[in-house]
């Protein structure tokens, strides 16, 4: 069996402006996401992962090596960072305001009917589909099942990319991705597989202060 550990990045400057924070901009942690990613670490510090897998953005990276940097259960395997795992793209969107786009009813599709965004939206603002970023998040966990059919992986990654890669891995079409919230910033949902086809989730959304496991 495989169990992986999935974390979004810690807080970022573009967070904290609720601003949209997608695959095309990047801002340094805040001190509460670098805490909050040095919580993490110490929760898990006794994890012996096979594999680390990060998103490239340098948000994701960062909260990756300071996790990395508490995990006491040598040998540490080297983090790997990852295109496949970037935050969804979202074009003209990208590091502006609600207000700021200030387009209600495009806004409210993107954030209510994934499929019709894809359809009509995503292309006019230059933005990536829920759907495509399904297929590229899928193909990595995959990869790393395929590599590893027996370990234990962390990925650190980002909340569009979350909330789209597990709805899939639970086996849901794209038209639900929004039913379920966005991850917070730092915490750990843990998901495990026996065949890298069905997966099934041990929990969800934990904000740690103290290890779970």
């Amino acid at each position: 069996m495989t169990t992986f550990y999935f974390v979004r990045h810690g807080q970022t400057q573009i967070n904290l402006a609720h601003r949209f924070n997608g695959g095309l901009v990047d801002s340094p942690l805040t001190p509460a996401g670098v805490s909050g990613a040095q919580t993490v670490g110490a929760a898990l510090a006794t994890t012996r992962f096979t594999q680390v897998l990060t998103s490239s953005m340098p948000r994701a990276r960062r909260t990756a090596q300071l996790i990395m940097a508490a995990n006491a259960a040598a040998p540490t395997p080297p983090i790997t960072a990852v295109d496949g795992l970037r935050e969804m793209r979202l074009g003209a969107w990208d590091g502006h305001t609600v207000e700021e786009v200030a387009d209600p009813a495009s806004i409210a599709t993107y954030f209510e009917q994934p499929q019709q965004f894809d359809a009509t939206i995503a292309p006019r603002i230059h933005a990536e589909a829920y759907g495509q970023v399904a297929v590229r998040t899928q193909a990595v966990i995959a990869a790393a099942w395929a590599a590893h059919p027996a370990g234990q992986v962390l990925v650190v990654a980002h909340g569009l990319v979350f909330m789209v890669l597990m709805n899939a891995l639970l086996g849901r079409p794209v038209a639900a991705a929004r039913q379920t919230p966005m991850l917070q910033n730092t915490t750990v949902t843990k998901l495990a597989t026996r065949d890298g086809q069905h997966f099934s989730v041990a929990y969800r959304d934990w904000l740690p202060t103290v290890a779970k496991d």
